[in-house]
């Protein structure tokens, strides 16, 4: 199953029902006949209120495939990144707690994107990969793109990391980034109380399992 975020709304695109799926508005997708994306991009946009939608389709990867032509795609990557004392590196970005990532560049690997928007946004170096983490998936609306085509699908491939060094660490000012701030695991509530929907939920179950 994928799990897509747009604006306050969620995107579920599965092969099946989902019996847990609660309180959920359900499509059952034909692929050939239904242009399920432009009235479920309309349904989003003019609710007042969140709501959690279930794609569902037995061919799965064609359903995605599918749901995926209808944007442009940008790929981005970033880091969940702890120290020796166990806390995690935070962006504060235009008043919203964040984690460092960025656009992955042209021959650039995730891997050494995510190293380099950490080092660039956070001002540390010497930063290390310990393994790769799920990626997130959110669409939005770019201002740089004409409207009604301008419907963005960004996914981040996320790394955790590993920083064992004793620099201060300093944030981007010339990409908003106001603040860089390590938060124990005892503190994740305070970053968690200001932040977007996606990267509360992945922040919350991948510093659970750590």
């Amino acid at each position: 199953m994928y799990k897509v975020f747009f604006n306050d709304s969620t995107i579920h695109i599965a092969s099946g029902n989902d019996k847990s799926f609660k309180n959920n508005i359900t499509d059952n997708i034909n692929l050939f006949s239904y242009d399920f994306v432009n009235q479920l991009v309309s349904d989003i946009e003019s609710g007042k209120n969140g709501a959690d939608f279930l794609l569902v389709n037995q061919e799965i990867n064609q359903l995605w495939k599918q749901f995926r032509s209808y944007f442009k795609e940008i790929k981005a990557a970033g880091g969940l990144v702890q120290n020796n004392e166990d806390s995690f590196l935070f962006i504060k970005r235009l008043g919203v707690w964040d984690l460092p990532k960025g656009k992955i560049e042209k021959k650039e690997t995730p891997e050494n994107a995510a190293i380099r928007e950490v080092e660039e946004e956070c001002g540390l170096t010497n930063i290390q990969i310990i393994k790769p983490l799920d990626s997130t998936f959110h669409i939005y609306r770019s201002p740089y793109l004409p409207f009604p085509e301008n419907l963005v699908l960004k996914e981040t491939k996320w790394f955790l990391m590993k920083y064992s060094g004793d620099e201060i660490p300093v944030p981007q000012t010339e990409e908003n980034i106001e603040e860089v701030h390590w938060f124990a695991k005892s503190e994740i509530d305070t970053p968690m109380a200001n932040t977007y929907r996606s990267l509360q939920e992945f922040v919350e179950n991948t510093v659970l399992t750590i």
